[in-house]
């Protein structure tokens, strides 16, 4: 049963009106279950499973389209007599703000007078943090006097991975009394099953919904048919137990098709289709473009006054068409898609219908079904107002919930004709692919946009200073060369927004902490003289009042990555002291955290844990859209000292999932993955998605998440013993980021990093060139040893003080193996011998006892000549 779209369940309906945002939402009646048949079998052996199986509260019911889910659910609730929310869902509710909002919507139909729960639900933040929020409301519900339930129905629409990690969770504090039914044509999720006893779902499948030979018996006596026990055997063998099956043969009468594959087909188009006069066919087919309708938007598609009551017959007279809650309905699955095959070939205006349907939910403010229906009618041209409407008047909570939202709309899948008819789709494409690092679908639509920019300027102002918050995130110019070519976007633009539509429309972090190194990486403006300048006379006022903070902002964090903390620490108090009432949140989180990150940075204990509790009170108040960052940040700090504890807490996060495409939105948290990996000694899930990581990097000519990769990667190659690649992996991040001076993102991996610093500064590579220069990089890009002496000494200072991600990398081997070689090695070093003098000793070249030694350091798990000595002692493997 469908409750709250999205549309209705934020923002999205604030354009038609601005009454309370329950009283037209939250009404119980649209969370009841549907009317059951007026004939239907009573089902007593399926009942009595579920109501075994409910008493362990978690139900997951998995079989087939028609196998009689609904019905056997709806006979348990009657028997039961159980009070139920009922949430119907569709595709478009696979977005975790979308799901939770119908969830949370559903249980405070129960308790209407919970003013806690009504709080949460009218949160304007619950878009921003849904499980939280949902987690919340439900903690806040009050014990029911009598048992209850909550269903699923069509749950595996549902595939988005936060939705299905995080669901178990939320439904577990539910009130005791309550069971959880979920109804899928799909198997539970994996997670779901290999989770323990208690928590796991009982699931049932088709073979406890299949109708028996005494089941079919009673349903043909209740229809006043009266089968003999070969007849039953026969339907029994035709339908094998399928609940739609056995319903239509025993509708169809005796002379139905027994054959499995064409009895639903036979009965639709002889015992229902051929009984209908041309009217009724004509409203079934006008209404079959919609998963569910109400009666206004039945008159609108079929022209008839009379749509509700049409409806309220054919509910009473056909069990395929079922009533939600009101007046809404909607046609069963299978029938649905008969009634759509139907209108495909009688050739229905099916594009007349859906512009229909798209104007129904413009005027009722919905504007993402709006834009939904006039795309579905594949006639692109005209549509250029519900475009604008869903850009620029909806609500939006995170950018990632806002991603996972345009990936239902399927912008994948659209026509190159879309584009021709209506150019500002590429602008929605564009973004699209950009959100979820879509490279090279990015860039063609970044192209064609390009090409196509004066019919855009000619459709709406503001859908050119969209395309140039698109141009100023192409990846493949920097952000100053784009500042030199600015004039080639803004001389369609007539006036901009006042407010910066930049931050309007979108986050100029898009919620990620490190502004520096957000929705683009801004490097390249640490090596041009007045770049921030620049930036100011073109790209600042898409920023609005947001450019008072950024510019003294972005300067100050290139501090930071130079390890001019000072420096850092009063450009980030300046930027501070530039932050006005009208700045947005997102700005003043990444000013608040960076400060953290300095004082952290600098050993000043009492001002970083100041400075951090402030910034979680403030998002936990103002921004909870950035409390998954915000954990990711924490949980980063834990594991520079390699906490166990914390990786678990970290992996088990609901919006930790697992995933094989790196999306921008999410960067920052895999990073965090790929170190709770390392520390708990998943040496090739981390090396896998560190690598993912890297090719982002180089893929978005992102310097510096590339070279924090190549950091991460080089400390665990490192501690997996592959040296040289750990010595070549490393040598290729400072390469990177030694034009720019930045060493913070590989001095930070501390004692994890040391010896590949120290073997690459003593040994050197191809990459690394001698000499100094004054900004720790040579002519030709390449750093120079005075760089690596740089970074080399920062990492020292950090290893000092944390212990380092890998510092229990292999810890479960109990005893050290060395080799011959190796043994020979710690000998001597606890003789004093340099190694040079064990060269001369041994007759080995310097560099074979080098990487002697550096093998030797990684088995003791030490950085030096003395703690390798001391720790073969401790270890009893020299006196």
């Amino acid at each position: 049963m469908r409750a709250v779209k999205s549309g209705e369940a934020e923002g999205e309906q604030d354009g038609a009106r601005a009454c309370d945002p329950c009283s037209e939402l939250i009404l119980s009646d649209k969370f009841a279950p549907a009317a059951l048949p007026d004939v239907c079998a009573p089902r007593l052996r399926t009942v009595d499973a579920i109501e075994r199986a409910s008493r362990k509260r978690f139900v997951y019911v998995a079989a087939p389209a028609g196998s009689g889910k609904t019905i056997s659910t709806l006979l348990w609730i009657e028997q039961a007599k159980r009070s139920t929310v009922w949430i119907g869902l569709d595709r478009y509710d696979d977005v975790p703000s979308v799901f939770y909002k119908l969830l949370a919507t559903g249980l405070y139909s129960t308790q209407p007078e919970n003013a806690a729960m009504r709080a949460m639900l009218v949160d304007p933040s619950f878009s921003a943090s849904p499980v939280e929020h949902a987690m919340r409301l439900v903690e806040a519900m009050q014990r029911p006097q009598r048992r209850s339930a909550v269903v699923f129905d069509d749950f595996h629409l549902i595939e988005n991975r936060e939705i299905v990690k995080s669901l178990p969770s939320v439904l577990r504090l539910l009130p005791s009394t309550f069971a959880v039914l979920l109804l899928s044509r799909t198997p539970p999720p994996n997670a779901w099953r290999e989770s323990d006893a208690e928590t796991a779902p009982t699931v049932l499948g088709a073979s406890e919904l299949a109708f028996s030979k005494d089941e079919i018996r009673q349903y043909y006596n209740a229809l006043g048919r009266f089968p003999t026990p070969s007849e039953v055997n026969k339907l029994h063998t035709a339908t094998e137990g399928w609940a739609i099956g056995v319903a239509a043969l025993a509708k169809a009468g005796p002379a139905a098709s027994l054959e499995h594959g064409r009895m639903l087909e036979h009965y639709f188009a002889e015992q229902v289709w051929s009984t209908w006069d041309d009217d009724l066919r004509a409203f079934c087919l006008a209404t079959s473009i919609a998963d569910e309708f109400d009666g206004e938007l039945a008159r609108l598609l079929t022209g008839r006054d009379d749509a509700i009551e049409v409806m309220g017959g054919l509910a009473r007279t056909n069990t395929f068409l079922m009533r939600l809650h009101g007046d809404t309905y909607r046609f069963h699955h299978l029938f649905l898609d008969f009634l759509r095959q139907k209108a495909e070939c009688e050739r229905t205006d099916h594009a007349e219908l859906c512009k229909r349907a798209a104007e129904h939910f413009r005027v009722r403010g919905d504007y993402t079904r709006a834009l939904r229906f006039w795309l579905e009618s594949g006639e692109f041209g005209g549509m250029d107002t519900y475009l604008v409407l869903f850009l620029f008047e909806n609500n939006r909570g995170s950018v990632a919930d806002y991603a996972d939202f345009l990936r239902t709309l399927d912008i994948d899948a659209l026509p190159d004709s879309a584009y021709r008819e209506c150019p500002p789709l590429r602008v929605l494409a564009a973004w699209f692919a950009y959100l979820t690092s879509q490279r090279e679908r990015f860039e063609y639509h970044l192209d064609e946009l390009y090409r196509a920019l004066p019919r855009i300027a000619a459709s709406d102002p503001r859908f050119v200073e969209f395309a140039i918050l698109a141009y100023s995130v192409d990846h493949r110019t920097t952000i100053i060369e784009k500042a030199k070519r600015f004039g080639f976007f803004a001389r369609f633009v007539k006036r901009f927004t006042p407010e910066g539509l930049a931050t309007k429309i979108a986050s100029f972090t898009h919620n990620l902490p490190y502004p520096h190194r957000s929705n683009l990486d801004y490097s390249a403006i640490a090596l041009e003289k007045g770049g921030m300048d620049l930036l100011g006379r073109t790209f600042s006022p898409l920023l609005g009042t947001e450019w008072r903070y950024i510019y003294p902002l972005i300067p100050a964090c290139f501090d930071y990555e130079r390890n001019r903390l000072s420096e850092a620490l009063s450009g980030f108090e300046s930027t501070q002291a530039a932050l006005i009432p009208e700045n947005k949140e997102d700005g003043r989180l990444c000013v608040m955290l960076m400060k953290h990150a300095t004082l952290w940075q600098l050993g000043r204990a009492a001002e970083a844990d100041s400075a951090l509790a402030e910034l979680a009170t403030y998002a936990a108040g103002e921004a909870p859209h950035f409390l998954p960052n915000l954990k990711a940040y924490r949980a980063k700090l834990a594991l520079f000292g390699a906490d166990e504890d914390a990786a678990r807490t970290w992996l088990d996060e609901y919006f930790v999932t697992e995933t094989n495409h790196i999306e921008l939105v999410r960067v920052f948290q895999h990073f965090t993955t790929a170190r709770a990996l390392v520390v708990l000694g998943r040496a090739s899930e981390a090396e896998a998605l560190i690598e993912r990581l890297l090719a982002f990097g180089r893929d978005f000519n992102r310097p510096l998440d590339a070279g924090e990769a190549g950091a991460l990667k080089a400390s665990l190659l490192w501690a997996s013993g592959r040296t040289d690649e750990a010595v070549h992996a490393l040598a290729e991040a400072l390469v990177t980021l030694g034009p720019y001076g930045f060493m913070r993102v590989v001095a930070d991996e501390g004692a994890s990093v040391v010896p590949v610093l120290e073997h690459l500064a003593e040994q050197g590579e191809p990459h690394v060139r001698a000499g100094s220069a004054p900004n720790g990089f040579g002519a030709d890009g390449a750093p120079d040893s005075a760089f690596v002496g740089q970074v080399l000494a920062a990492a020292r200072e950090r290893a000092q003080r944390f212990c380092g991600m890998t510092a229990r990398f292999g810890e479960s081997e109990q005893t050290v193996a060395l080799s011959p070689q190796q043994k020979l090695m710690v000998e001597l070093l606890s003789r004093g011998m340099k190694k040079p003098e064990i060269a001369q000793r041994t007759g080995l070249s310097l560099s074979t006892v080098k990487s002697h030694m550096g093998a030797l350091y990684q088995k003791l798990g030490v950085h030096s000549a003395m703690d390798a000595v001391l720790k073969a002692r401790e270890l009893g493997l020299v006196e």
